[in-house]
């Protein structure tokens, strides 16, 4: 339906939606986009296709018309799009019950075999953390790992390196990083003192990358820090918004153990990034370097995960299991970043359905897999997914699918130690210490000893004082995280 808008999305209701459901939308929106009230540009355009889109779909006869329409337009557009999406089951039907069920998706995106090949240009900003404690060793890894990247700039790339601690300065310009001689120069000065502030270095990384923004290509910032800021925690979220409005992912690098992780995650979550724990300084040339060429790869951007579910379904948690692990909440739209050529983008959510009644069949949920093509017109491509189940009297007889086994149990160890650090901030220490204990075993089960050995560690803590150790606690978590690449290995084609 070209040029048609799609009305059940306009009204932020499912496809499913009641007759009740559709009247407290439409009230709502009318509200909103009255022009009698103080109203955005082009609200009264929304507010004439509101009325538009309730006289379709209050009446039957009309709504079954618009539903054979726009089932016909999405085969159109699922044919045409540049993403491929498949999904799997935790089972095949759900048990008509009369109280909540869990079940749980996995979704595979991935390129289809018609985008092109395409290096993107690259328009990078590392935000380095200079503040006192990255004094010595850390920086001088910092600054080596810096200057490697920008050698491997194309001359289509931009890059720009900025420094913080209480305040924030262009070390390295776009146009200094196309000499190397004037980088290396400009980065020798860089020398460590003051507090952290990431807030500064976050606004003015972003400045540079808004001063060259690409969008044909891959924008990004890494943030490379060894402190925790304090102060500013609510700008620096408000400029992780703002980046994936923008279509910026960040990258966090935590260095060493006495950094915010729950500040880091909310920045990368919000923007489709990725948080990494280093305890050395040694690897950061490493692992600037697995930056820089995934982003070398990535094919699509700004890709996300929308849509609608049905009015029985609420979504518990989502968790990113490739291209890097990371948790990414409990409501749509999903960020979910850059997608690469080879690569695919793993995401497993956690739904509740409530009780459906004797219905043959839910349609779950209606997804838009959407993202920017990357490449010298840079476009827009979409793709409509719908989830049915079947329901039945009987329990499925057949097991989950073995990728999504092999996930829900990494994902329960990376949960076990999320559960004993909050217990051990609760005061619950031997609570929290037979929970490590347990995950320890696990962990032994599953052949990894080191972090086994971490979590017995952690747990014989709590138990003579009564609190884990900073350490520790990024240990566990970014170890088992880490966990989640290896069953994703085996996703299917």
């Amino acid at each position: 339906m070209p040029g048609e808008p799609d009305y059940y999305a306009l009204l932020g209701i499912p496809r499913n939606a009641n007759a009740e459901q559709l009247r407290r939308a439409y009230r709502e929106a009318a509200l909103r986009l009255h022009p009698d009230r103080a109203n955005q540009p082009g609200d009264t355009e929304l507010f004439i296709q509101v009325n538009k889109a309730y006289e379709i779909l209050s009446s039957d006869e009309q709504r079954s018309a618009y539903d054979l329409k726009l089932a016909a337009a999405e085969a159109d557009q699922a044919a045409r799009s540049s993403f491929r999406c498949d999904v799997q089951q935790s089972r095949r039907s759900l048990l008509q019950l009369d109280e909540p069920q869990v079940h749980y998706l996995l979704v595979d995106i991935t390129p289809s075999e018609s985008v092109p090949e395409h290096r993107p240009p690259i328009n990078l900003s590392i935000v380095i953390d200079r503040s006192t404690s990255m004094r010595g060793q850390r920086l001088d890894q910092v600054r080596s790992a810096a200057l490697t990247i920008l050698k491997d700039m194309a001359p289509g790339d931009s890059a720009s390196v900025v420094a913080f601690s209480d305040r924030a300065e262009v070390i390295v310009s776009p146009d200094q990083a196309k000499d190397m001689a004037t980088a290396r120069a400009r980065l020798s000065l860089l020398q460590a003192g003051g507090g952290t502030e990431i807030g500064q270095g976050l606004q003015l990384g972003m400045e540079e990358l808004q001063r060259n923004f690409a969008r044909e290509g891959v924008n990004h910032l890494v943030l490379l820090t060894d402190g925790r800021t304090y102060g500013d925690e609510d700008l620096c979220l408000s400029l992780a918004d703002r980046a994936s409005e923008q279509g910026i992912t960040i990258n966090g690098v935590g260095i060493g153990a006495d950094w915010s992780d729950r500040l880091l995650d909310d920045l990368a979550s919000r923007s489709g990034g990725n948080v990494i724990f280093l305890d050395t300084p040694k690897v950061i040339t490493g692992l600037l370097q697995r930056i820089f060429d995934g982003l070398s790869q990535a094919i699509a951007g700004r890709v996300r995960l929308d849509g609608s579910l049905a009015q029985q379904v609420d979504l518990r948690s989502s968790f990113r299991l490739m291209p890097d692990p990371m948790p990414l909440g409990d409501s749509l739209p999903l960020v979910l970043g850059n997608l690469t050529r080879q690569g695919r983008i793993r995401v497993l959510l956690e739904m509740v359905i409530h009780p459906i009644g004797q219905t043959d069949e839910l349609n779950i949920a209606h997804f838009t897999v959407s993202g920017d093509i990357l490449g010298g017109t840079s476009e827009a491509s979409s793709l409509p997914v719908d989830v049915r189940i079947a329901s039945a009297r009987q329990p499925d007889p057949d097991p989950p699918p073995g990728d999504l086994v092999a996930a829900l149990n990494v994902v329960g160890l990376y949960r076990m130690q999320e559960k004993a650090r909050h217990e051990a901030e609760l005061g619950q220490s031997a609570q929290a210490a037979r929970r490590l204990e347990n995950l320890a075993t696990h962990l032994l089960a599953a052949g990894d000893r080191d972090l086994a050995k971490a979590a017995l560690s952690e747990a014989e803590r709590l138990t003579h004082t009564r609190r884990l150790s900073i350490e520790g606690e990024k240990v566990l978590k970014y170890g088992t995280r880490a966990l989640l690449l290896l069953p994703a290995k085996a996703g299917g084609g």
